[in-house]
């Protein structure tokens, strides 16, 4: 008999990655994935904000009333922080725990598996580009962020080991790759041999030449001389970074423990701009954090104006008990988020529309193709711009994933 699952993940990049492996590992067992009438329904939760905690909530309820039948597992960063004991689930697991929960879902259907036949080494997806988990863990306590105590401590996995991943997933048919962790930029610090995301970054280059890489987060002050040497060097690094600004006050930043100034920031995207003109830089910036006036907030809205950014995620603040920032005074009123986020967001969208119109103008696009709807192909560029182009007469569902020069 072969058992169905379905797995709903929430969360970040890494969340996703953590599913795929698991999945992995599943398929391998023996299950088929399914939405109609599964036996096994998975949750792979958040609980970097309050909303995230509620959210996985809902899911756990939702599905328990949609497939009754079937055994619920919870997993993921919100059983880790919290002590659950949730009626009618069958399962609940932290992460960093997928061998342990790999042995408990064997007993729960009673299946006898030699383990060291279970396949866990690529993360199965549906998606187009491959997301590959370097390390997981965070250091640095930030005054709002729940992570350092959902994912523990920073651990990163050994470097032959990542490479051997990208490998089998470009026979698998990547034509890009994110290189993914909770905090990337310290990746390697813990090892013996003293590897660093640098050294990573320049064998993955070299080895996969016809591959694109793209890195999917990193702290400014982590953007090294070396990093930004790279992205000049070798055509397939993406010239994109994600670099977390989270406020244009110093205050505010003082009071989230980041460890830098709006100067130091300002100085570095500065020289990384110097060294590759036309480098597409997102950021992500919370707003309404305790004790953040009006005037903090027009210094991250003029902040922002100023540096340009090609993309700002904005997050309203939410209060999560387990953090520092839970017991700070001088809480910003939730009308007062609301108008400032809306402002804020407002500014994205002109910015990004000015960054695209730069970008439109090159004549050295290219896209990952990663949907189709009409007569169209959709993706996005090697600066992460999405883009569109009309569909060839001759192109099918199969060659999603293919790089295609714009």
């Amino acid at each position: 008999m072969k058992y169905r699952y379905y797995i709903k993940t929430l969360g970040c990049k890494v969340n996703q990655y953590d599913s795929g492996v698991l999945v992995s590992s599943l398929l391998s067992l023996g299950f088929e994935e399914s939405q109609d009438k599964p036996d096994l329904v998975i949750i792979n939760s958040c609980a970097v904000t309050q909303s995230a905690i509620s959210k996985s909530r809902y899911f756990v309820n939702y599905y328990k009333k949609q497939y009754p039948k079937a055994k619920i597992v919870l997993f993921g960063c919100w059983p880790q922080t919290h002590d659950l004991k949730i009626k009618g689930v069958d399962l609940i697991s932290g992460t960093g725990q997928r061998q342990e929960l790999l042995t408990k879902l064997l007993k729960l259907f009673s299946l006898k598996v030699d383990k060291n036949k279970v396949r866990e080494n690529l993360s199965h997806t549906d998606r187009h580009r491959y997301f590959l988990k370097v390390q997981d863990g965070c250091n640095q306590f930030c005054s709002y962020c729940i992570i350092p105590y959902s994912r523990g401590r920073l651990k990163s996995r050994k470097q032959r080991e990542i490479i051997e991943e990208a490998g089998l997933a470009i026979k698998r048919g990547y034509n890009e790759i994110i290189i993914t962790g909770i905090h990337v930029g310290l990746y390697g610090v813990d090892l013996k041999n003293k590897s660093n995301l640098e050294s990573l970054l320049e064998v993955l280059l070299q080895k996969y030449s016809q591959t694109r890489f793209r890195l999917s987060s990193i702290e400014v002050s982590e953007v090294t001389t070396g990093i930004i040497n790279l992205m000049k060097k070798y055509n397939n690094f993406c010239p994109h970074l994600h670099i977390s600004l989270q406020s244009g006050s110093d205050k505010i930043l003082k009071l989230m423990n980041r460890p830098y100034s709006v100067k130091d920031f300002k100085n570095q995207v500065l020289q990384i701009r110097k060294q590759v003109p036309d480098v597409s830089i997102s950021t992500d910036v919370i707003v309404g954090f305790p004790s953040e006036s009006e005037k903090n907030f027009k210094d991250s809205y003029n902040f922002c104006k100023e540096i340009e950014f090609s993309k700002i995620h904005v997050f309203s603040f939410s209060l999560h008990k387990k953090t520092q920032a839970y017991n700070l005074p001088s809480r910003v009123k939730v009308e007062d988020i609301k108008i400032r986020s809306k402002k804020l967001r407002g500014l994205g969208r002109e910015l990004e529309s000015k960054y695209m119109d730069k970008i439109s103008k090159r004549d050295d696009l290219e896209m990952v193709s990663e949907s189709t709807k009409g007569n169209y192909i959709f993706g996005h560029s090697q600066y992460f711009t999405p883009l569109k182009i009309k569909k060839p007469n001759n192109f099918l569902d199969k060659d999603l994933g293919k790089r295609i020069k714009v």
